[in-house]
């Protein structure tokens, strides 16, 4: 019997919060060395990742495939994708994590660099290239933005991951980059079915569309969710609207009527049922919770701000 691979929100992580961290920059030894240096095979469903290697060596592997690295190296990790590391315990570098939303978002204008970020990807670079030293200026620049609390902070944020994908396309373009295998046919489908849900999620088309639009039946469109995303076509329908609706109740004001209305539900009665058996709560209470939680985390970041300007 296949091992079933574990699928975490970031690597060890299987508590997701309420509302999901759209990016997040940190140190690969603060979390590699929590797990001596090795990451074990894992996937994530909705994050794609970039690492920046600095200094070290380490193992890299994608799917089945194990490919030895040395720094400089820069790695990608497309969402859905089965990837793990093992780093030396020398290494200096930085992993991004994004939502592979705002991702999609940002490359749409971009086709060309959209499909050159379209599967896994591990670059090595000669000490001292132009190419890696341009890309670690973009990646040191979006760690300093995210730790800093300037004004216009999620403007600049966007600007700067926007330059890290440019770099990071423009290395690979260079280098004619020798990237894993294309991906699976399984996973092409899946790939440009969430992409259709993403066009299309309000209107709660039937899945026949979504087939339709692949060129499958239905019920090959269920195999192949099944086999990447561990989950039915629907069941990935209802995640997409479930992440909106909890979106909508923690940073609207928006009435739940209004919620349910704007998602396609018929009635907010429907959306109140369906919201709370997916979620375990009403959407009422899931909006206390959430904003409880905006709260302190507003306070704690207001509290380190406070401390920094202190310190100067």
């Amino acid at each position: 019997m296949a091992t079933r691979v574990p699928t975490y929100a970031l690597y060890g992580e299987q508590d997701q919060p309420l509302i999901p961290e759209s990016l997040h920059v940190e140190s690969i030894a603060q979390r590699s060395r929590l797990y001596d240096w090795e990451i074990r095979p894992h996937r994530h469903d909705l994050f794609a990742q970039i690492l920046c290697l600095r200094t070290g060596q380490g193992e890299v592997v994608f799917d089945d495939e194990r490919r030895p690295y040395v720094a400089p190296c820069v790695v990608f990790v497309p969402a859905l994708t089965v990837h793990g590391f093992r780093f030396s315990t020398d290494t200096d570098g930085v992993i991004v994590t994004v939502v592979a939303q705002r991702l999609q978002a940002l490359l749409h204008a971009e086709p060309d660099l959209e499909a050159r970020l379209a599967r896994a990807q591990c670059l090595s670079f000669e000490p001292q290239a132009p190419a890696f030293q341009a890309l670690d200026e973009a990646v040191r620049a979006l760690t300093a933005e995210t730790q800093g609390h300037a004004p216009w902070r999620m403007t600049a944020l966007t600007a700067a991951l926007g330059m890290v994908l440019v770099r990071l396309g423009r290395a690979l373009e260079t280098a004619g980059a020798h990237g894993a295998q294309p991906p699976s046919r399984s996973l092409q489908h899946v790939q440009r079915f969430r992409a259709l849900v993403e066009q299309h999620y309000r209107a709660q088309h039937p899945l026949s569309f979504y087939a339709r639009q692949l060129g499958i039946t239905t019920t090959q469109l269920n195999r192949v969710c099944r086999e990447v995303l561990r989950t039915s076509a629907l069941g990935a329908l209802h995640e997409r609207l479930l992440l909106e609706a909890k979106r909508d109740l923690a940073y609207t004001q928006l009435s739940v009527k209004e919620i349910a209305l704007t998602l396609g539900f018929a009635d907010a009665a429907y959306f109140t049922r369906f919201f709370t058996q997916h979620t375990g709560w009403p959407p009422r209470r899931f909006r206390e919770l959430a904003r409880h939680q905006l709260a302190d985390q507003e306070a704690r970041l207001s509290g380190e701000s406070r401390s920094a300007r202190g310190a100067d």
